[in-house]
C-alpha cells in the first residue's frame, strides 16, 4: 500500500510539472475559493480578493503571459476543477498577442476543464490577436456533468490592423471538446455511451491558415476584424 500511495505521489508531481498551471476551485465557508494554484514561466495567475459584490459568490482569475503574449515554440498547458456548486470565470486582462514564428515553430495553448454538479466556468478571455507569420493551435477541453454550466468565448481578431496587418498571420487552429461524464441511464442508454466512449458530446473547430486566409484577404471579409464563436453548455 504505501508502495501504490508513493506511486501515486509520483504521478501527481509529474502532472504537475507537465502543466504549465493548474487550478481547484472548491467551496470554503459556504464561497467559491481557490484551494490550489500553480503556475510556471510562461504563464501567471492573478487572483483579485474582490471583484463584484460581496453577495457574488463567484472566482475570477486573470490568466497572462511574461512578456505580454506567446512566443513562437511556446507550449502551455493549464487545468482547472470546478467543485460541485462553485463558479469560476477565467479571463484576461488584455488581447492574447501571439508574436511572429520562427522559421517554422508553432505555439501552443491547452486548456483542461472539469466542472461538478451544479457549478459554472465562463471561459471569457479578450481575443486572440496573432501578429504576422504567427502559427498557433489552442484546444480546449470540458468535462461536465448534467447539471454543470459552461459558457465559453472563442474569438480572434484580424492582427495588428492598425499596423497595416490584416490577416497576415500563417496558422490559426482552435477547438473545443465537451464531454458528458457520470450519466446513468436505461441500458440502451449504457450501450450507446460506451459505443461511443472517449467521443466528446459536442465537438467544435475552425482553422485559419495560408488558402483560407488567402481567401479573406480577397474578399469583401478583408475589412472585417473580429472572428468569434460561442457556446453556452
Amino acid at each position: 500500500m504505501l508502495h501504490t500511495d508513493r506511486e501515486r505521489e509520483r504521478e501527481m508531481e509529474s502532472k504537475i510539472e507537465a502543466a504549465t498551471g493548474k487550478l481547484v476551485v472548491k467551496k470554503v465557508g459556504g464561497k467559491s475559493t481557490v484551494t490550489r494554484c500553480f503556475s510556471k514561466y510562461p504563464l501567471k495567475f492573478i487572483i483579485p480578493n474582490k471583484v463584484g459584490s460581496s453577495e457574488t459568490d463567484a472566482v475570477w482569475v486573470y490568466t497572462l503571459t511574461y512578456g505580454g503574449g506567446i512566443v513562437s515554440g511556446d507550449s502551455i498547458s493549464c487545468e482547472i476543477t470546478v467543485a460541485d456548486a462553485c463558479t469560476a470565470v477565467l479571463t484576461t486582462q488584455a488581447s492574447t498577442k501571439v508574436y511572429k514564428s520562427l522559421g517554422s515553430k508553432s505555439s501552443e495553448q491547452i486548456l483542461e476543464a472539469k466542472i461538478g454538479s451544479d457549478a459554472l466556468l465562463a471561459v471569457i478571455p479578450d481575443p486572440v490577436t496573432c501578429f504576422s507569420t504567427a502559427r498557433y493551435s489552442q484546444k480546449q477541453i470540458f468535462r461536465v456533468v448534467l447539471d454543470s454550466s459552461l459558457v465559453i468565448v472563442d474569438w480572434i481578431t484580424s492582427g495588428r490592423h492598425e499596423s497595416g496587418e490584416k490577416w497576415d498571420f500563417e496558422l490559426y487552429r482552435s477547438t473545443n471538446h465537451i464531454f458528458l461524464e457520470g450519466v446513468a441511464g436505461t441500458r440502451e442508454h449504457y450501450q450507446h455511451c460506451r459505443t461511443y466512449a472517449g467521443l466528446p458530446s459536442y465537438c467544435d473547430g475552425h482553422t485559419l491558415g495560408v488558402d483560407s486566409l488567402s481567401c479573406i484577404k480577397t474578399s469583401c471579409y478583408l475589412d472585417n476584424y473580429v472572428f468569434s464563436s460561442h457556446f453556452l453548455a
